[in-house]
């Protein structure tokens, strides 16, 4: 058998191909993949927890978190105060100096700081909550939040912050707090609708020392005072010195006149907040339409009538001539 030079460099080179060929499959089978914070799902619950308390009490939670992923996590357990700055009621982390008297996290004991969780598995932890003999009376604002980690030993390849979850705690202090909430703005998209629906828009603003979560309602009388809907709206927390937006629609379509809607707004201990606004219903086009068809209804009945004694007079008068030739035979 004959071998060409390139037969005879390839054997004398093939233990170099073999052994990079076994470091490439090496690195594929036992390189973990990467893990994109697309890739990972977490579960909390509750999602927000509301707590009262007393100065000196010891207040226990417990908060589950589960793995939704199809992978194992490694969880970062931690605290950290939150305020509310936005009508949305969007929570807002900030530290413990910033926090002022909303300050709640060192209040707060965790059973566990680091959880591992396989796939699909829910884990349960234990929050103790400590209220200090000091504390000030009212609000006080603080989550316990889930950051998955890099497992042991490797890079951190991916940034898992976008993938934290947490449970918002918002424990009332009892004491000498002061309640007072407003109604900054009830309106209407006009004053005057053809049909309906109505939608209606409430600004109420949280001037007490604690969050409230009012029982909101909104009643619509007509012009008789008899009432014809009462409209429940969502029930939403409202932190101290914020404002949040309500939303409500009577879904009606047909109405006529004058109606005065009420917003009532009941929080705090039995505390009630209101407003009034009036609107019209007016289906001018419809209203135009049926005063024309009678207009022209109107019209074609004069006419009718015009024709008819017309007819009437028309035929007198050939009665008369009649007569009149009678009689003038008759004298003949």
């Amino acid at each position: 058998m004959k071998f060409t030079a390139h037969s005879s460099w390839f054997m004398g080179n093939s233990s170099k191909f073999f052994g990079i060929l076994l470091c490439a499959m090496s690195y594929i089978l036992f390189t973990p993949a990467k893990i994109s914070a697309a890739d990972i799902s977490l579960v909390v619950s509750p999602p927000r927890i509301d707590l009262v308390g007393q100065p000196g009490e010891v207040l226990q939670k417990n908060v589950k978190v589960t793995n939704n992923s199809e992978q194992e996590l490694i969880l970062k357990v931690f605290v950290t105060d939150f305020i509310v700055q936005d009508d949305l009621g969007t929570p807002i982390k900030v530290t413990g100096a910033t926090s002022g008297k909303y300050l709640a996290s060192p209040w707060f004991t965790l059973e566990k700081s680091e959880l591992v969780l396989a796939p699909k598995e829910t884990v349960s932890l234990v929050v103790l909550v400590t209220v200090p003999r000091d504390a000030l009376p009212g609000g006080h604002y603080a989550g316990v939040f889930f950051e998955p980690v890099p497992s042991r030993g490797l890079k951190k390849t991916v940034s898992y912050t976008s993938a934290q979850v947490g449970s918002l705690f918002a424990l009332t202090v009892a004491g000498d707090i002061k309640y007072d909430a407003l109604i900054q703005d009830f309106s209407v998209k006009t004053n005057v609708f053809e049909f309906g629906p109505v939608d209606f828009t409430a600004l109420i603003e949280n001037q007490s020392d604690t969050h409230i979560r009012p029982v909101a309602s909104i009643t619509v009388h007509d012009m008789i005072g008899r009432q014809l809907v009462d409209l429940p709206l969502d029930e939403v927390n409202i932190f101290p010195f914020t404002s949040r937006t309500l939303q409500g629609t009577w879904d009606t379509v047909w109405g006529l006149g004058r109606y005065t809607a009420t917003l009532t707004a009941v929080y705090g201990p039995g505390l009630v907040a209101s407003r009034t606004l009036s609107f019209w219903i007016m289906p001018y086009r419809l209203i135009g339409a049926i005063l024309v068809v009678l207009l022209l209804s109107l019209a074609f009945a004069v006419l009718i009538r015009r024709h008819l004694k017309s007819r009437d007079d028309h035929r007198d008068d050939e009665i008369d001539a009649l007569k009149r030739k009678i009689s003038e035979l008759e004298n003949k």
